[in-house]
């Protein structure tokens, strides 16, 4: 072949070629960037359009419905999401992963555009954003002292911001917790009635008076000068000394009905941050890199920048790490290179314990540094970043990347050795002799990533990269194989040297099992219906050993932090559930392995509370994360009045939830998903393994109904929207104008004093103008009743909608399905549908596209094998390997107590490539000793008992390579563990049923490739 014939006679030429590449990689590992998972793309676009003081119903039915409408006919949508609260519509449109991100958010915006008529006046224009799931915080800091809040914020926001944004990598910093300064001017309705003034005369004079109009400039043949009109109030305290009106000549100030005054914005949630020692109400400031930043690069330059920052902070304020994601990313990182270190040792052991020679090892295990420093380059190349998909490849790879070079030097080694040649033409020959035999593997082995390259869905993108590199790691080991291997085995493998005792024992047992193998391989080809009976057999087993196993998306990491949502009753006050969010820190407070916490009571609502819980390192605890989960559950459980979960931080950041259950039900009324969803709720309750069951549909929040008598008020000459407005700015408030201080505007706020708008009947008693200017009592012609209706309202689809969440405790996933939806079923008419979102949809997804990578991967062997053998029946045996792989597969992720996941699944695929590599070895030599002369039945047994020695090296350097990865000991492990156990189980399975069942199945395909029929239809074909 020419590779090996040009390396040996050109060995610096040759060794040039492969230290090229080496010298790229180590650029490319130098420059790569660090992150937890790969940069996806989601093309998800978000609509946000604000109304203040308006009702859920109103927002859905004025604003979500019609945004909707126009946006459906966007080309490429996949999901539609909706909902509608107080004052605030909020659309996820998520496309098809095909679609463009900025075209679609551009026709998104043009859709949006065409319909800004038909939407309320009053209603702000909707906010159109691209949602980057990769700009998502990777540390938050949590601001702290004993200042008032909106100090804090102001800090936090004007010095701290800016000394964040400036750092390299930094793409954004969000500010969670933040209650900013505003003024408040507070009236009092006695007084309102008293001066015959009502609350719109109020707004238009603060309008009117408080204003700063450009005065353009003066200009003469020797300067020039800015004309500035200062119309605004400089101090709170100004405003009230504004005229708001004259009675009978004498000017009515602000301050004779109500008062102004600085505060802070009412209705915002309230953040705290918790250690052992202490809790504080704080603002945090979340970091986010820009997409393909090093991550772990930026949380360090974060925190190399920590003491600047402390040195600015005024007397009694600190700054503190609240959570930092890149310390598990780093760690696992850290872990997985261990992992690639560890297996790379125990590979190369393996080679030494085989051929017992210190140079045949060392120019062996010259194929796994050089193949994996390569293959950074590609990484880099291919602007990937080093994460826990690229890793995992380069982990997997190294049982794989050794293997051609196993091949090549146990041949070569037994030319030198068994056959007594020279070392050049040892080289030569040994190397020319399974040089096919290592490229129709490779090229198998490199062809089943091309499926598990292109597989569709989130978790397709996620794994193209896991895929590119695994395919590159193997072409480069190839290369290493047929190049440099068979050039130092010319010039540095010498003879001569004792073997150790251990080596002598190791000998004598390989020459017996070689022995043992002639014998029985013989009686295997004597007695083929039997091995053929219980190969059936033994499949059928492993089907068995499929049924036990669980079967779940991911498996759980323990990442030393997760998630803590409550929900208290919708007639709680932010207060309220501040109250309740105190209980609950002081109950964290009393589990020893907390470190701290980062919580906020009326987050996303008055009635919800967040905790974000990190825990400390795992080697400082005895107990798992899922444990400690458990006792944050039982807590939960204490607290009356409370629906919560307790669950792993979601990959995708706060704006997705990462419960195990997300079950979605739809239908077109609201009321009927709300009895159904709780029926839902209810037998789930029941039934085991259902832990902190909640859902998104919010119906019982109580609510004032103001209904006007048309008739009076129009007899009155005032007009409802005169009515809703005085209502909604004396009890809901307004935002009028902007007050300027420090450089920064702050909003001005008319509203009831506190006292005057705590109960229902703080309704009555607004005046109101009518059309003749007289003021007027709006109690006379309305009517004031008490009721509940909805804070929330969501749609899927464009569809009313509701979601059950629940975790899982004791149940697998698969199984969870299956029981949740058998439920849903029983209880929901025809009207209404259900479908899984979130985890659960993923799982679905995911072993459809699986499934479509694995028969795609085997479709895709079988042809590469037929091209390489010429021959349409040879790949039947050779891949006869793959279902017997499946059985140790199967078997050892029982034994181990692992589940059926997508990491898992992804190893059955890679096992389409493996296991052929020991049928490729063995079918590639019976073939030549064929063409030789002999038998089908001596041919076999002489390829079997002569490739037994490289075919059990390359089948325990693969699952030396990934035991310790198999092991799961370490940061990040727990995801990663099952594919490496499906690899290991399935080539232990596969090596040792292969040596039985290839040549059976080989010789039956031999037999009916000389039937009189068959080679008739042959000649056919090859004419």
């Amino acid at each position: 072949m020419f590779l090996p014939d040009f390396s040996i006679r050109r060995p610096v030429a040759a060794t040039m070629m492969v230290a090229a590449i080496v010298v790229f990689g180590l650029i490319g590992l130098v420059r790569l960037g660090i992150s937890l998972f790969p940069d996806v793309d989601l093309p998800i676009v978000t609509i946000t359009t604000k109304w203040e003081n308006a009702r859920p119903e109103e927002v859905d039915n004025e604003i979500t419905d019609k945004l909707e409408d126009a946006i459906s006919s966007v080309s490429g949508i996949k999901h539609i999401t909706s909902q509608s609260m107080q004052g605030r519509s909020r659309i996820t449109v998520e496309f098809e992963l095909s679609k463009d991100l900025d075209v679609a958010s551009q026709e998104v915006r043009d859709k949006v555009s065409a319909r800004l008529g038909k939407l309320p006046k009053e209603a702000e224009a909707p906010v159109i954003d691209k949602l980057d799931i990769n700009a998502q915080p990777i540390i938050w800091l949590a601001i702290t002292g004993q200042h008032a809040i909106e100090d804090l914020t102001r800090i936090a926001d004007e010095q701290i911001r800016p000394l964040l944004q400036k750092i390299q990598g930094v793409g954004e910093v969000r500010l969670g917790g933040a209650r900013e300064k505003e003024i408040q001017i507070s009236l009092y309705r006695e007084r309102l009635a008293a001066y015959n003034i009502g609350v719109d005369e109020v707004i238009n004079a603060i309008r009117r008076q408080h204003i700063e109009i450009p005065g353009g400039k003066i200009e003469s043949p020797d300067k020039e000068f800015l004309v500035r009109t200062i119309g605004e109030f400089e101090t709170p305290e100004a405003f009230n000394d504004l005229i708001v009106a004259y009675r009978h000549g004498t000017p009515i100030r602000l301050g004779l009905l109500g008062y102004a005054k600085s505060g802070r914005e009412e209705g915002m949630a309230v953040a705290r941050y918790t250690t052992r020692e202490d809790v504080s109400k704080t603002v945090a400031l979340g970091v986010a890199p820009r997409s393909g930043a090093n991550e772990v690069a930026i949380a360090k330059r974060v925190k190399k920048v920590l003491p600047e920052i402390r040195g600015v902070l005024p007397k009694g304020m600190n700054i503190e790490i609240a959570s930092d994601n890149t310390r598990f990313i780093e760690e696992s990182i850290d872990e997985i290179k261990f992992q690639l270190l560890l297996g790379a040792i125990m590979a190369a052991l393996v080679i030494l314990v085989f051929l017992q020679h210190f140079r045949t090892t060392v120019i062996s295990a010259v194929a796994i540094p050089t193949s994996i420093i390569a293959t950074f380059a590609c990484i880099y190349a291919m602007g990937f970043t080093l994460n826990n998909m690229t890793m995992l490849a380069l982990v997997t790879a190294v049982g794989l990347v050794i293997d051609d070079a196993i091949v090549v030097v146990e041949n070569i080694f037994r030319h030198r050795y068994a056959l007594g040649k020279g070392p050049m033409k040892a080289a030569f020959e040994g190397s020319s002799e399974v040089a096919f035999a290592v490229l129709a593997a490779t090229v198998t082995l490199a062809g089943v990533f091309i499926p598990v390259a292109f597989m569709g869905g989130i978790v397709g993108r996620f794994f193209f990269q896991f895929a590119v590199t695994m395919a590159f790691a193997v072409a480069c080991s190839l290369f290493v194989a047929l190049t440099v291997v068979p050039m130092l085995c010319s010039r540095f493998l010498t003879l001569g040297g004792d073997k150790s005792r251990m080596f002598h024992l190791f000998d004598r047992a390989m020459d017996r099992l070689s022995r043992f193998y002639r014998k029985q391989l013989n009686w295997f080809l004597g007695h083929r219906f039997i091995v053929v009976v219980l190969t059936v057999v033994a499949l059928v087993f492993g089907g068995w050993l499929f049924t036990l196993l669980g079967k779940e998306f991911i498996t759980a990491e323990d990442k030393s932090k997760f998630l803590i949502r409550l929900e208290t009753p919708l007639a709680y006050s932010i207060d309220k559930t501040d109250e309740v969010m105190r209980r609950l820190e002081k109950e964290l407070r009393t589990i020893p392995e907390i470190e701290h916490f980062f919580s906020i009571g009326g987050a996303d609502g008055s009635n919800k509370g967040v905790a974000v819980v990190s825990l400390v390192d795992r080697d400082q605890r005895t107990r798992t994360q899922k444990e400690i989960q458990a006792q944050g559950r039982r807590l939960l459980r204490e607290l009356p009045d409370v629906r919560g979960t307790v669950s792993e931080i979601s990959a995708l950041g706060g704006r997705s939830r990462s419960e195990d259950i997300q079950l979605v039900v739809q239908g077109p009324d609201m009321h009927a998903i709300d009895r159904h969803t709780r029926a839902i709720m209810d037998r789930m309750s029941e039934i085991p393994g259902y832990m902190g069951i909640t859902r998104d549909l919010e119906i019982g929040k109580p609510e004032v109904r103001v209904r006007i008598n048309r008739e009076k008020a129009a007899d009155a000459g005032i007009s409802v929207r005169n009515i809703a407005s005085a209502v909604g700015a004396l009890l809901g408030g307004i935002d009028v104008a902007d007050y300027k201080e420090g450089g920064k505007s702050y909003d001005i706020r008319v509203r009831l004093a506190p006292e005057q708008r705590l109960m229902p009947g703080d309704v009555q008693r607004i005046w109101v103008r009518s059309n003749d200017g007289k003021l007027m009592d709006i109690t006379s012609f309305i009517d004031i009743e008490t009721g509940v209706g909805p804070n929330v309202i969501n749609r899927l689809d464009r569809q009313r909608s509701a979601t059950i969440y629940a975790n899982l405790e004791g149940k697998h996933l698969g199984e969870a399905m299956a029981e949740v939806r058998r439920i849903a079923e029983e209880i929901l008419p025809d009207a209404y549908s259900i479908k899984f979102s979130g985890r659960a949809e993923a799982f679905a997804e995911t072993g459809q596209y699986v499934a479509f990578a694995f028969i795609l991967a085997i479709i895709f062997t079988y042809m590469v094998l037929a091209a390489q053998f010429e021959s349409f029946t040879q790949p039947f045996a050779i891949m006869m390997g793959l279902p017997l792989s499946f059985i140790g597969a199967f078997g050892l992720l029982f034994i181990l107590g692992n589940t059926f996941n997508l990491f898992s699944m992804i190893g059955l695929v890679l096992l389409v490539g493996l296991a052929t590599k020991n049928g490729i070895l063995l079918i590639d030599y019976t073939n030549k000793a064929s063409s030789k002369g002999l038998s089908s039945h001596d041919a076999l047994v002489e390829a079997g008992v002569t490739r037994l020695r490289p075919i059990l090296m390359t089948a325990f350097s693969t699952v030396a390579g990934v035991i310790p990865v198999a092991i799961g000991i370490g940061v990040g492990s727990e995801s990663r563990q099952p594919m490496a156990v499906a690899i290991a189980g399935g080539m232990i399975t596969s090596t040792l049923l292969t040596l039985a069942v290839v040549p059976v199945i080989y010789s039956y395909l031999d037999q009916l490739a000389h039937w009189k029929l068959f080679e008739k239809f042959k000649k056919k074909v090859m004419a």
